[in-house]
């Protein structure tokens, strides 16, 4: 990888996807977007948009077209929906050789999270993410670095990708540890301005996402909340605590201990303020709902464990219900 200009693929440019991109850009490495449809053409015109807090909005023209158009990469930025995601994986494979890092940004569980590790249960891989195992055969596990993604953003109807907060991110090695070139990657995001932690045990960091998400998505869409009310209202609240401890119980029993705690879970919550999930923003916009996973993934593990989780599993079926009378609703008024 070229310490000065490494070739950066980012693949998806929604809201972290842009706002990535456009950081990384305007650092001065060379970052191509793989995108689709009428989104590919917005970039193509306009550039990637993005606006950092209260900055004014910027715009670079990047280049923009499907993997083919690029050749290899050093460094392969997954920055799509999960449920979309071993379709667009396989699509990106034209820009990753055999030294390729590849960095998922992802909520939820990741479909590599067995890779390289042995199961504690009868499973080696997750199906709901990762149907039949397809993503994870393509890439050697060596090849990629896990993440975990808080940085808080949305793309406005205008293509406008607007991140509030500061932009932070938690990467490591899938195989454990934090190589040289995974630290590479570490100085690369925050020359970028990207605050990123190095972890060594990545996994303990994807419980405490995995715990966050899992509390506070379905409950935003079925009570239609932003955090601020989620962590802040007796109500609401009780439902965000039972799911942090459901899933912080389901943690253990795969022999592993969330990176955060509790009450620091609660605290880096209530420090988002009013801000609507990812999941609520595509349920207001009538998009396909990441409950695969967010919610469900993490069910099919609790099942795997034999561990109930009532609560969170009434609310990502309470989710699941609204969205899918939202979608009904709207194909009885198409003409």
């Amino acid at each position: 990888m070229s310490p000065s200009a490494p070739r950066i693929g980012v693949v998806g440019a929604g809201a972290i996807g842009a706002v990535v991109a456009g950081l990384l850009a305007t650092a001065g490495a060379q970052v191509s977007v793989v995108e689709l449809g009428a989104r590919r053409e917005a970039i193509a015109r306009d550039g990637v948009r993005f606006r950092i807090g209260d900055a004014p909005a910027r715009s670079l023209a990047l280049p923009v077209g499907d993997a083919t158009d690029f050749g290899v990469q050093d460094i392969v930025l997954l920055a799509v929906k999960s449920h979309v995601l071993p379709a667009a994986l396989a699509g990106a494979m034209p820009m990753i050789g055999p030294q390729t890092q590849v960095v998922p940004l992802v909520n939820g569980v990741p479909w590599w999270y067995f890779a390289g590790t042995r199961a504690p249960f009868a499973r080696a891989h997750v199906e709901t993410v990762d149907p039949g195992a397809k993503a994870q055969r393509l890439l050697q596990p060596g090849q990629l670095i896990g993440s975990v993604v808080y940085i808080t953003a949305a793309l406005t109807a205008q293509g406008l990708a607007h991140a509030t907060g500061p932009q932070r991110l938690v990467i490591g090695d899938v195989l454990g540890g934090a190589s040289a070139r995974t630290q590479a990657v570490a100085d690369l995001l925050e020359r970028a301005g990207i605050a990123t932690k190095l972890s060594s045990d990545i996994r303990r960091d994807v419980w405490t996402k995995v715990a966050l998400n899992l509390a506070t998505n379905p409950l935003s869409v079925v009570a239609e909340a932003h955090l601020a009310d989620q962590f802040n209202r007796d109500d609401l609240r009780n439902a965000v605590d039972a799911v942090l401890h459901e899933t912080v119980a389901l943690a253990a029993l795969y022999g592993v201990q969330p990176s955060m705690d509790l009450e620091q879970m609660i605290a880096t919550g209530k420090r988002v303020g009013a801000f609507e999930t990812s999941m609520l923003q595509d349920y207001r916009a009538g998009r396909p709902l990441e409950l695969g996973a967010i919610g469900q993934a993490v069910l099919e593990l609790a099942d795997q464990a034999g561990h109930p989780m009532p609560v969170a599993r009434s609310m990502v079926g309470l989710a699941t219900y609204k969205a899918q009378r939202a979608a009904a609703n709207v194909a009885k008024e198409a003409p």
